[in-house]
């Protein structure tokens, strides 16, 4: 046995006998544990380099007055604001953990278990080594709940039982009896109770030894609502408002903030949206001035402009026997109310609309845009000339100046100032209504709708054909003039050049006495 002993033992120890040594006069004369295991079970230097960089970033992230440079965000400013925040129980790195530290070597232990193997049998002695990022859960036997940090140790103790190890990197939560050790990731808030009474943890590893305060759960803060016991925390986007009810009494919270409702009574209802929205009134019937049943499709665009009228007279907060309304349910009555009253004005629109009528405008505002202008050349040169309104209203019955009303945005405005004048009283303004279809019910209707227009289709190609030949046929016409035209100033400039030959001959004969004679020789002998 001396032999297997380390030559600094030997030197220091006694001599072994056969008899058991006392293991506590063995342990007292082990060298220290920096001389004997340095170059052992030494930290690296890079593992301890490191470990200082790890220090140094975690020194940098701590702010003067305790919370990290991450919590400088709304959500954490608001409940810092309120005092509601609780960073007593932080821990800044698992140095300051409250646990037992290593008591021993693996030496230590291997000569424990060679001299005093009985009371190592019997569970007098318990040897146990602790990994890093990790700690040993206990209890002494009189009711304690202890955590052994990382590490060799020995305990001489009986009474002790030890339990599982848990890694603190691995789990947020380490529970051990009156012992609770708890991280908190960032972006959310750690919610506990002591005594009937919330606390919140901010992000960091916390840890504390108390037999009333639990530890429940970890909220994500990205919700937009936040239940946080007898507090509700509300984080509104822009373009919405949140309506609450405070003791009864109705608040309205604007957009682009994070609030916080500091008691149990004052309450989250639901969100409104202040955003355009858009609803379509699918087939609905009404009457036109000439009785015309018609189906119409139309769109609808509005907003809420005033949140607090809008939901005073129009949401639903509560039930009529006293029960909650589901939190978040949307404000479907008052879209209702808006989209009746769109309905409305819509169908007083079309009441005023004869539809024949308009039809027969469609089709004179149509010959109107085929009839020649009094500016458009014409092919001969000459002027279109204006046809006299007499005239005009002798061709046809229909006014010229008639529109084709049921797509008319004048006559539109005024429905959308009639709905209006009633959803401004709780407060919704409308945008606009825009009819996208309009048919006639009666499908017979519709077939001799359909007929007429293909007949009209059918008049309007022919039409055509006749005003292409005229056109060709005036086009010819205007051709051949041009080349009779060229014909006789060609001729005309022939007979102009032979006149002016024939003076110039005069002229040279005048002048010579002989050629004078020889002319007359010539025309006496042209006429003998």
């Amino acid at each position: 046995l001396g032999a297997r002993l380390p030559r600094a033992i030997r030197r220091t120890a006694p001599a072994v006998s056969c008899a058991a040594p006392n293991p506590q006069d063995i342990l007292e004369h082990l060298p220290p544990r920096g001389d004997m295991m340095s170059t052992k079970w030494s930290k690296k230097p890079e593992e301890a380099k490191a470990q200082d960089m790890g220090e140094r970033a975690n020194a940098l992230l701590v702010v003067d007055d305790g919370h990290f440079h991450a919590e400088d965000s709304p959500s954490y400013d608001v409940l810092r604001e309120n005092g509601l925040i609780d960073s007593s129980y932080r821990v800044r790195d698992e140095s300051a953990f409250n646990a037992t530290p290593a008591n021993s070597t693996p030496l230590k232990n291997l000569l424990t278990g060679i001299f005093c193997c009985p009371a190592l049998c019997c569970g007098c002695v318990k040897a146990f080594e602790v990994p890093e990022g990790s700690l040993r859960l206990a209890e002494d036997g009189k009711g304690n709940f202890e955590f052994f940090g990382a590490g060799v140790h020995q305990v001489w103790n009986y009474f002790y039982r030890l339990g599982g190890t848990q890694s603190y990197s691995e789990s947020e939560t380490i529970l051990h009896g009156n012992r609770t050790i708890v991280t908190v990731p960032q972006g959310h808030i750690g919610y506990c109770v002591d005594k009937g009474q919330p606390v919140l943890l901010p992000p960091g590893m916390h840890q504390w030894t108390s037999n009333t305060l639990r530890f429940l759960r970890n909220i994500d803060l990205e919700n937009h609502v936040i239940d946080l016991g007898p507090w509700t925390l509300l984080t509104i986007d822009e373009g919405y408002m949140a309506v609450t009810q405070d003791n009864g009494k109705q608040i309205i919270l604007p957009g682009g903030n994070v609030h916080l409702l500091t008691h149990r009574n004052h309450k989250f209802e639901k969100m409104v949206s202040t955003k355009i929205q858009t609803n379509n009134l699918q087939r609905n019937e009404a009457a036109s001035a000439d009785n015309v049943i018609m189906l119409v499709d139309a769109t609808v665009l509005w907003r809420i402009s005033d949140v607090m009228t809008a939901v005073r007279m129009s949401a639903d907060t509560m039930n009529a026997d006293g029960t909650k309304i589901r939190t978040g349910d949307d404000i479907n009555k008052l879209r209702n109310d808006v989209l009746k009253q769109a309905e409305a004005s819509l169908a007083m629109f079309i009441g005023t609309i004869n539809f024949s009528d308009t039809f027969a405008a469609a089709a004179s505002l149509q010959r109107m845009a085929t009839t020649p202008s009094e500016s458009q050349p014409q092919p001969n040169g000459t002027m279109a000339t204006a046809v006299p309104a007499a005239a005009a209203g002798q061709q046809t019955d229909v006014p010229t100046a008639e529109v084709f009303n049921l797509y008319n945005n004048e006559q539109l405005r005024d429905a959308v100032s009639h709905a209006n004048e009633v959803t401004s009283t709780y407060g919704v303004e409308i945008i606009s209504i825009n009819i996208i279809s309009a048919v006639p019910k009666d499908r017979s209707l519709q077939e001799s709708l359909a007929a007429g227009a293909v007949a009209a289709a059918e008049a309007r190609m022919m039409e055509t054909t006749a005003e292409g030949r005229a056109r060709a046929l005036a086009i010819e016409s205007a051709a051949q003039a041009d080349q009779k035209l060229v014909l006789a100033k060609a001729e005309g400039d022939s007979e102009v050049l032979r006149a002016q030959g024939a003076r110039e001959a005069a002229q040279l004969l005048e002048q010579s006495e002989v050629a004078v004679q020889l002319a007359a020789i010539e025309k006496t002998g042209a006429a003998l």
